[in-house]
């Protein structure tokens, strides 16, 4: 084997071991695919004391330093024209408190300007609703939360699809959060006796390359030019 081909498999092979380390990982409480036959959440900006609550989403966290490419939630009927954006915020870092008690939302991170990709599934009798694209860098063990809001006021009624996190193997969600319409109650975050409820949800995220995965690619890197260099100027 020559030499050129020698420094070409060695450079195939740091780039190789770069992509892996930031491979993008499916998060999903339904890898079975979405369903419309459980509870679920009213969202929409119907006043109070209508069941609509202007914010609703999903608190979760991640295990590892990870960029946020993606977020799906699912609502039942069918809805391909919803004006909605997705943000992206710090959930209340100290406490889950549950039913009644208000829980903190910190500010923006992100918030989508881009529209959403609304896809009714006919068989099943729900829509996805998909914000791609969103290239977040989120840090490990801090708890996040995705809510869904419109500016539009006739956005009222819309039913997401919802579960229980018993059923959330995905070690990912930590609940379904929502901001109460009722004056001074807040952001809630259900519970019950079997635990927290989740939105039904599909999240993609990669994990951020390790600080010595780029200081490997970079010294592979240089250790070819420097072959080049000494190449060229004999």
């Amino acid at each position: 084997m020559s030499l050129s081909a020698i420094k070409l498999k060695v450079l195939a092979s740091l780039m190789l071991a770069f992509a892996g380390s930031a491979s993008a990982v499916t998060y999903t409480n339904v890898p079975g695919g979405a369903s419309n036959g459980l509870p679920f959440a009213y969202f929409g900006n119907a006043a109070n004391p209508a069941g609509d609550s202007p914010k609703v989403g999903e608190v979760f966290a991640l295990t590892s330093d990870s960029l946020l490419s993606s977020f799906s939630f699912h609502a039942i009927g069918n809805y391909t024209a919803l004006p909605l954006q997705l943000t992206v915020a710090q959930w209340n870092p100290d406490t889950n408190a549950k039913n009644q008690a208000s829980n903190v939302v910190g500010p923006a991170l992100l918030t989508t300007t881009a529209a959403a990709i609304e896809t009714f599934n006919a068989a099943g009798g729900f829509t996805t609703i998909e914000f791609a694209n969103l290239g977040l860098n989120l840090d490990a063990g801090t708890k996040y939360i995705a809510y869904l809001s419109s500016n539009d006021p006739t956005v009222t009624g819309i039913q997401l699809s919802r579960t229980q996190t018993a059923a959330d193997t995905s070690g990912f969600g930590i609940g379904h959060a929502y901001l109460s319409n009722v004056p001074g109650s807040g952001w809630q975050l259900p519970f019950n006796g079997n635990g927290f409820l989740s939105l039904q949800y599909t999240a993609v995220a990669a994990a951020v390359p390790e600080p010595e995965s780029y200081a490997l690619m970079l010294a592979g890197l240089g250790l070819i030019g420097a072959a080049a260099r000494r190449r060229k100027s004999a």
